[in-house]
């Protein structure tokens, strides 16, 4: 986190004769709205959101008005913000904000995870008739405290719910509709942040999945969490009859983590796949791979082929698989054609 500091900000961007049009604007909680504008890069490329921030905050029946400079990044995220050398911020009694206040604020903008901010604004402080109180509500007064700036609360409040408010989806939104230029896609894959990919993989189209299915493949290597998972689910299932995400399957299966597995053996169950799939998939089969024997053997039942099946029925009566009900069916009717000893496969 950069320090946060009083400064001057862009004339060309505050100025009231800005000759570029806002890209939309966003509604307060409270009352009024304010204009978003789309940063590019010098490639034309969306980098980040900015907003002129003018908002009426009351702290202790005293109000004024704060003016500040926020900022997002191409998902809604808050990243910054910045203050007019002239217009500081400041907290009850007109004290000035510290350096130590701002970075705190900074914080608190950032943060998903605090609690004063989902309480509603008039239960914040104790009614009149608790005056033993100190002007928090008694049951959530320590929490409160610590979560916010001393005589800022109001502040805090108030910005955290339009740093954090309606302007998110508008943003994401805005962000969504250019992912049909691939440097767009490009560049949300490079910021090497696993949020921006959530986002990628919730909001592309079919076409752009088709279009950028290698840079995603190159993602899975690096993810963390359940994110290859959700990125295979996500895969249109025509994507997972090409060559090229097989080839992946049978390169990196064993690398991928059983959620990950299972969710490409899901998509594999509606599609077509070639003979080295089905070889590859016919050597997962083991007694140490219980839970997805029965998906990988009805996948390799998939492709009729003798050659395949004889080395099925083999490796399924070698090794002692226990077969489901369903399966054992499906290669007694494959069985037909080709007249094999079947009757020493284990059942379920």
């Amino acid at each position: 986190m950069r320090l946060i500091s009083l400064c001057l900000l862009s004339l060309s961007f505050l100025s009231s004769d800005h000759p570029e049009k806002e890209d939309f604007v966003v509604a307060m909680e409270n009352g009024g709205d304010f204009k978003v504008f789309a940063i590019k890069d010098s490639d034309g490329l969306i980098d980040n959101y900015r907003a002129n921030i003018a908002a009426a905050v009351c702290e202790d029946r005293i109000c004024y008005d704060v003016n500040l400079i926020f900022s997002w990044n191409l998902i809604g995220e808050f990243i910054d913000f910045e203050v007019l050398s002239r217009e500081p911020l400041t907290k009850l009694d007109h004290v000035p904000f510290s350096p130590k206040d701002y970075q705190k604020l900074h914080s608190i903008l950032r943060n998903q995870d605090l609690s004063f901010v989902r309480i509603p604004a008039e239960e914040l402080v104790v009614k009149p008739e608790e005056p033993k109180l100190d002007g928090y509500s008694g049951a959530t007064k320590e929490t409160v405290k610590k979560e916010v700036i001393e005589g800022a609360l109001y502040t805090c409040y108030t910005l955290w719910h339009i740093a954090n408010g309606l302007v998110v989806d508008s943003i994401k939104s805005h962000t969504a509709a250019t992912l049909k230029n691939k440097a767009m896609v490009t560049k949300i894959i490079h910021q090497k942040s696993q949020t921006h990919h959530y986002f990628l993989i919730n909001h592309l189209s079919q076409k752009g999945y088709n279009e950028n299915i290698v840079a995603l493949l190159s993602l899975m290597s690096e993810s963390k969490g359940y994110f290859s998972k959700n990125a295979f689910e996500k895969i249109p299932e025509s994507l997972f009859e090409s060559k090229l995400v097989q080839d992946y399957v049978i390169a990196d299966y064993a690398e991928l983590d059983y959620y990950t597995q299972k969710a490409i053996l899901n998509k594999l169950e509606k599609v077509k796949h070639g003979p080295e799939l089905s070889q590859f998939l016919l050597k997962q089969i083991s007694l140490e791979n219980t839970f997805q024997n029965q998906k990988l053997i009805a996948l390799v039942l998939r492709h009729k082929e003798r050659e395949t099946f004889l080395k099925l029925v083999a490796s399924l009566k070698i090794n002692s698989i226990p077969i489901s009900h369903e399966n054992l069916k499906e290669i007694q009717k494959i069985n037909k054609a080709y007249q094999i000893n079947i009757s020493e496969l284990a059942k379920f």
